[in-house]
């Protein structure tokens, strides 16, 4: 049996309620305290555009585009990067390589060379450039230590 409430209808088996006065101020109190604390404790993500570029045999590969999810007021780590890599490639291609950020440096830039946890810096203004060096084992029938020239 269908009950008609103000021109809308219920399913069957349920009443209408009628909280009205002080029971239905105390509801919305509740409710919004309730959502007032969900609120602070909500986690703002920034997406961020990342170009990254491997090489492979000594030779640089086009450019990559990716974007990477992470927390707005955190700075971006290459671990948020390589995290999100292994979704996309398969959870093995980041730890094929050693990967360093470009940064401007004088007129100019470098490559900065990063470990899981450090920053990447933007290289201008809110550009992150990646680039991922392959790393040589002793698979390919070379030492995987180069010797300094």
């Amino acid at each position: 049996m269908e009950v008609n409430v103000r021109g809308g209808r219920l399913p069957k088996g349920e009443e209408p309620t009628n909280t009205s006065g002080p029971q239905r101020d105390k509801e919305r109190s509740r409710t919004n305290r309730v959502g007032m604390e969900n609120t602070s404790r909500i986690k703002v993500l920034k997406k961020v555009q990342v170009v990254y570029y491997l090489t492979r045999n000594g030779l640089l590969e086009h450019p990559h585009y990716l974007e990477v999810s992470h927390l707005a007021n955190h700075p971006l780590r290459l671990k948020d990067v390589t995290d999100r890599l292994s979704i996309l490639r398969g959870k093995a291609m980041p730890s094929q390589y050693s990967w360093s950020c470009k940064r401007s440096y004088r007129n100019g830039y470098v490559w900065n060379d990063l470990t899981e946890n450090d920053i990447i810096y933007p290289s201008q203004g809110s550009e992150y450039v990646l680039k991922g060096s392959e790393l040589i084992s002793a698979a390919h029938g070379q030492s995987s230590l180069l010797p300094y020239s």
